[in-house]
């Protein structure tokens, strides 16, 4: 049957950030659609609280605690993984997160640190599983961006740049990594988590005004799409940038309308 085509049982998948949020949206979304998962991120203690909810579903997990932007932390949590679910079927690459600074005012320090937690570790996780999936000669691999990557955004600066590497890495990947690895990235638009409803509530307004679809993003809309792009429901897709959004072309903001520090 066609619905059978987005199942997701018997794969094993690594989600990166799945402790709240998106990440952990997209971690239930696949236990629920039949994969065991892998939950990684700093923080154990949400990351473990993630992993209990899908074992509720049935569905095995680990918990892993990882920096994912650090390269001999990712070998390790990549070698657990294979060790314990015996192989990875598909990485789920949704770990970040941006500083709200004007560019003038933006450090290099805090540049860096940015492209490390959005595009280092995007490359540490993709170049550990990609080895293990073309050996397998099957894998999907998802990368969550944001339309911040493709419009300006005015205090995202670092962010954007970095999530745009992450876009470019998607279609060169997809060439490199063909026929066996699919290579796709998810642009989210404003989506409200545990991280993000602080910042994005004094412009809400303004956002849902300008989206068609009238209202914000949910952690399940983008999980959603994650699990057509990790299932053989999308086997002739790669190379591709899906903008989940709502529809939403471009609202103007300054970095003063964001919340948090300028």
């Amino acid at each position: 049957m066609v619905l059978d085509r987005f199942s997701l049982e018997g794969k094993a998948a690594i989600v990166t950030g799945a402790g709240r949020g998106i990440g952990k949206g997209i971690a239930l979304a696949f236990a629920d659609a039949g994969a065991d998962v892998v939950c990684v991120a700093r923080t154990h203690s949400e990351i473990e609280a993630t992993a209990a909810e899908i074992r509720g579903l049935g569905r095995k997990s680990l918990a892993i605690s990882c920096d994912v932007g650090d390269e001999e932390q990712v070998e390790t949590m990549v070698a657990k993984t294979i060790e314990e679910f015996g192989g990875i079927d598909v990485l789920v690459n949704n770990a970040g997160g941006g500083i709200y600074r004007s560019f003038l005012r933006l450090s290099l320090r805090a540049f860096e640190s940015t492209l490390r937690t959005n595009l280092v570790s995007v490359f540490l996780c993709t170049r550990a599983v990609a080895r293990h999936m073309v050996e397998r000669k099957a894998g999907s691999i998802v990368n969550v961006s944001t339309r911040d990557a493709i419009i300006p955004c005015p205090g995202l600066s670092a962010y954007g740049a970095a999530k745009a590497g992450v876009n470019s890495l998607t279609r060169t990947l997809a060439w490199e990594l063909a026929p066996y690895v699919r290579v796709n990235s998810i642009m989210p638009g404003g989506v409200l988590t545990e991280g993000s409803t602080a910042v994005l509530e004094p412009v809400k307004d303004r956002l849902v005004a300008g989206t068609p679809r009238g209202r914000m993003g949910k952690p399940e809309d983008i999980a959603l799409a994650a699990i057509f792009l990790a299932s053989s429901a999308s086997e002739w897709v790669t190379g591709r940038m899906f903008e989940i959004d709502g529809g939403i072309e471009f609202v103007h903001l300054e970095p003063g309308d964001l919340a948090g520090p300028q």
